[in-house]
């Protein structure tokens, strides 16, 4: 097994620290109309928000097993993709939400899991791309597409 963090992007470090600092601002406004009620359900929920935030910063991750690839997002997304499953891979900058906590990114198309049709599509940004290029190609003996 071999585990490859995603690369954390200036962009998801602003998105956070405007969450954060956000939720900052909105509880020291709630406090000056103190209730202890309010308070709290202010906190639980924003609170939670950063929380699902670190957390889905923190467990995202790549891995290598024998016979497939798992993709792990938080608490959001995890599939475990076949070798032999996939379609297809190359390096973008698509700005959609994804599995990728940066802009640096591989595009993987592979055959749909878990009963679905058709084909899926998963964007992941791990830290050294080019070594987790080279053993992808090596798993799936697909090369990258341009």
């Amino acid at each position: 097994m071999k585990r490859y963090r995603s690369k954390i992007g200036i962009m998801w470090i602003i998105a956070m620290s405007v969450i954060v600092y956000g939720n900052y601002e909105i509880i020291k406004l709630l406090i000056g109309d103190f209730s202890w009620l309010g308070f709290w359900f202010i906190v639980i929920i924003f609170g939670g928000v950063d929380v699902l935030m670190i957390a889905c910063t923190i467990g995202t991750y790549y891995e290598f097993h024998e016979d497939y690839l798992e993709v792990k997002c938080g608490f959001f997304f995890h599939e475990d993709i076949p070798y032999l499953d996939i379609r297809s891979f190359k390096e973008t900058h698509n700005p959609l939400s994804s599995c990728g906590l940066s802009l640096d990114r591989i595009d993987m198309i592979y055959k749909a899991q878990k009963g679905r049709n058709g084909n899926s599509e998963v964007l992941i940004s791990p830290v050294k791309k080019q070594e987790f290029i080279q053993e992808l190609e090596k798993r799936s003996r697909i090369f990258m597409t341009k």
